[in-house]
């Protein structure tokens, strides 16, 4: 039997991809994880607007062949950043410096061009900043924006710590983009369901159900690697043969009484509000990003996505993951800020909202963390203990990756059982 904890994205894929016994325990009411949709009065809002940006043309095909077309808006991404006392300026900053005062963009082209001349080494995060784009973009906003995000210090953070999804840009590509436009990324056009991303959810636990025991509002109470044994919140012990663990991994090392205190596992918390007014203001964008002392550090309309007469928004708040939080005296400055930045008007009136913290959100990738996560995956695989996932890697990946890791899994999985022990479980590849 295959034990998989968490029926997040990544968990739900695993299930969907594995036949024969497998079981699924998650802790919340519902399926999705952090990806879930609420429909209320009218409004369609997900969880931290999770946005599925597929480049993997069998996973894109999928999608494509389970939920019909016109249950699609299809959106060419338009992003800002709102600079307080200058204006907004099109994401990336990077790229659009020359939108900046005369004086402000010399001195970022100059010190860009002085950054790519200096080849000396780098290895946190902040210092990472400086070298690549130098002083003045990285002060005016990679480092304050996310600063923000994190809730940490930045040299805290591995050099590597948003891989990928760090907008790196060029002397060469952010002169000509003075001339000619071009602020493509690997989300710059996106498809996103009319009834939110709770579609993709729904489709990928409709495969898992056909052959997964999805077991709701259950947790794991503590974990025995040695014997292959997990004592579940109802009392009931569960043997396996293997496990795979989608939950943060700092929380499964403590079920498996692995000591991670000096791993520095650490991470912030996203405080989110998805806002339903009665009108909307006259901006246009998808995306603000906010590297002043707004108390958000991103707000997402889900309005100009869908095309509606009522603004309907997600505010992400980044705090450490021990502030507390008073949600009233949060959404008053929420309220204030979004309409001292012109995001809403005086006459918009607040007709429903929802709040969700996100604990962990972003996790801080450093090179201690990332040592001790790599040495304990090898010496879990051992005893056919396997950790996937956004947080079960404690990493920084797209919806996609996971679906990806997730299937790739569960082929290895599956592989090695049989060959191994004769095991009933198989491999289904669901995205060919």
């Amino acid at each position: 039997m295959i034990l998989i904890v968490g029926a997040g994205i990544t968990g739900l894929t695993c299930a969907a991809c594995l036949t024969g016994e497998v079981v699924v325990v998650e802790a919340q009411e519902a399926v999705g994880g952090y990806c879930r949709t609420t429909k209320r009065n009218g409004f369609v809002w997900d969880r931290a607007g999770h946005f599925f940006h597929f480049q993997n043309p069998d996973i894109k095909k999928f999608f494509q062949k389970e939920i019909p077309e016109d249950r699609f808006v299809k959106v060419k991404k338009k992003s800002a950043i709102h600079m307080e006392d200058i204006g907004s300026i099109d994401f990336p900053f990077q790229k659009n410096i020359h939108q900046l005062p005369k004086d402000l963009y010399v001195n970022c082209l100059l010190d860009l061009y002085k950054a790519e001349k200096n080849n000396s080494e780098y290895s946190s995060f902040k210092e990472f900043a400086y070298a690549t784009a130098g002083k003045s973009i990285a002060e005016l906003f990679l480092i304050p924006y996310n600063e923000k995000l994190y809730a940490c210090d930045l040299d805290e953070l591995d050099k590597d710590a948003m891989g990928r999804f760090f907008p790196k840009a060029s002397f060469e590509d952010v002169l000509l983009n003075a001339d000619q436009k071009d602020n493509d990324s690997y989300n710059a056009d996106f498809s996103y369901p009319r009834e939110g991303a709770e579609e993709f959810v729904n489709v990928l636990h409709n495969y898992a159900n056909k052959s997964a025991d999805i077991r709701l509002n259950t947790t794991i109470e503590s974990i025995d690697i040695e014997k292959k044994e997990a004592r579940l919140s109802d009392g009931t012990c569960v043997k396996y043969t293997a496990l795979i663990n989608t939950s943060p991994f700092n929380k499964f090392c403590e079920l498996a009484s692995i000591d991670s205190t000096k791993a520095k596992l650490s991470a912030n918390k996203v405080a989110v509000f998805n806002l339903g007014f009665d009108k909307k203001s006259q901006h246009d964008m998808h995306w603000v990003y906010f590297p002043g002392d707004e108390i958000f550090y991103r707000v997402g309309s889900y309005h100009n996505i869908h095309s509606t007469d009522r603004a309907s928004l997600y505010v992400e708040i980044g705090l450490k993951s021990g502030d507390i939080i008073d949600e009233k005296s949060m959404l008053a400055n929420v309220l204030k800020d979004l309409e001292r930045t012109k995001l809403i008007n005086t006459d918009m009136n607040l007709i429903d909202y929802e709040f969700i913290v996100m604990d962990p959100a972003y996790v801080h990738i450093n090179s201690q963390g990332e040592q001790f996560k790599e040495e304990q995956k090898k010496s879990l695989e051992k005893h056919n203990v396997y950790t996937a996932g956004r947080y079960g890697n404690w990493t920084y990946c797209s919806i996609e990756d996971n679906m990806v890791e997730a299937r790739d899994l569960s082929k290895a999985i599956a592989l090695k059982l049989q060959n191994c022990a004769n095991d009933e479980n198989h491999f289904v590849n669901i995205f060919e």
